[in-house]
């Protein structure tokens, strides 16, 4: 067995790159042809290590901190592929770039040598100044690239794992914030409506009408609170669905009852085109209700007063789907909001009309995440001053006695 150490015009300030080189080959007379080649590099200053043996090639690796390492194929005791699979599992970190140098083997060699990640294959004969140059540069090139991906990886995991951490902080503020917010704030709504009610003494019709506006805040407020606590369980997955039989004409007319009082006060006229009213489907009906209260209450909102809404309800071409719609004739979604509208928190902000609205962004968030919790897709259609519609589509299950 050799093991040598020697240095090469470390002291040449014209070869500024450094190269800690590793060879490992049982021909002496190569090992010294590669050094004379590796000390002529007008370019780099390489320090050269030898080792004949696979063993203390290993031993040298663990050692020391190497840039490059030159590999006999044929060794004594170990093949250069398996050298190097075998230092992987010794190595902590990255092992540097290998060129495997092959005096016979071929084309078997050289697929042994690129599935155990050696950065090229030279066959020993066609091995000269020129052409080692040109494969150590490559295989340095990628090695940098590699390491820069891989430690571009790492941090980027590490910034995942904070970002995961914030989030979870983010989410126990939300769900800490409404809980302790939302009973004070109901006792303070109720406080007003005494007041109002003038259970606690008369009140001016000017006082009756100020305390409405408070009850009316103060119901705003609930919804904030309702809608981040929504969100958050969402996000943590703790949102299941209760799946029961119910028809589509239950479904509308929930929908229509929770928004009727909005649909006076604001002077609309509310259309149903429903197709299969009395068909059964199987869906989480409380919360396909909060889908759909939620887009009429977005079109009632977005609408002048005298306007029509439809809402409707139709299977889809293949037939495999029920289809909901809520259209107005309102003040539209310009294109570029309608790729963001569904994105928590966003807000459409459209300077030339007056509806800005007083939400939180997290209405539509939410009735995207149920609507894919049932299987389906939402999604807007919409041209500025023309109106919007909003469909959403989930999979129906056919009654085994439905008869078409």
């Amino acid at each position: 067995m050799h093991l040598a150490t020697s240095k090469q015009n470390t002291d040449n300030p014209d070869k500024a790159n450094f190269v800690r080189t590793l060879i490992v080959d049982n021909d002496t007379a190569y090992s010294h042809l590669l050094s004379r080649y590796l000390s002529n590099d007008s370019h780099c200053n390489y320090q050269i290590d030898s080792a004949s043996t696979a063993k203390f090639g290993l031993t040298q690796c663990l050692l020391e901190d190497y840039d490059l390492m030159l590999i006999d194929y044929n060794l004594p005791d170990l093949n250069g592929t398996d050298f190097l699979i075998e230092l992987r599992t010794r190595l902590i970190g990255t092992p540097p770039p290998a060129i495997i140098l092959t005096a016979e083997g071929g084309e078997v060699a050289a697929g042994q040598a690129l599935r155990a990640e050696a950065a090229d294959v030279l066959p020993k004969i066609s091995v000269n100044p020129e052409s080692l140059a040109r494969s150590i540069n490559n295989a340095l090139a990628k090695h940098n690239l590699r390491c820069s991906v891989e430690s571009r990886t790492v941090e980027l995991q590490k910034a995942n794992v904070t970002l995961q951490a914030k989030n979870r902080e983010i989410q126990h503020f939300y769900q800490t914030v409404s809980h302790e917010v939302k009973t004070p704030l109901a006792a303070a709504r109720e406080f007003i409506s005494i007041v109002r009610d003038e259970l606690a003494g008369p009140v001016t019709e000017e006082q009756i009408e100020i305390l409405e506006y408070a009850i009316t805040s103060c119901d705003q407020i609930a919804t904030h609170f309702n809608d981040l606590i929504e969100i958050t369980r969402l996000d943590s997955s703790k949102v299941s669905l209760v799946k029961q039989d119910c028809t589509v004409n239950s479904l509308i007319t929930r929908t229509t009852a929770s928004c009727a009082n909005a649909l006076k006060a604001s002077n609309l006229t509310l259309i149903h085109e429903i197709d299969h009213a009395e068909r059964t489907i199987t869906v989480d009906d409380n919360r396909i209700t909060q889908v759909l209260s939620n887009l009429l209450g977005n079109a009632i909102k977005f609408s002048t007063p005298g306007n029509t809404i439809r809402l409707s309800s139709t299977r889809s071409a293949d037939g495999h789907k029920l289809v909901f719609c809520v259209a107005d004739n309102g003040c539209g979604i310009s294109q570029e909001d309608q790729t963001h509208i569904f994105d928590r928190l966003y807000q459409a902000n459209e300077v030339n009309h007056e509806f800005m609205g007083a939400g939180l962004g997290l209405g539509l968030t939410i009735a995207k995440e149920i609507v894919a919790l049932h299987d389906g897709k939402l999604w807007v259609e919409s041209e500025i001053d023309v109106g919007s519609s909003f469909f959403f589509e989930i999979p129906l299950t056919t009654p085994k006695n439905e008869i078409h």
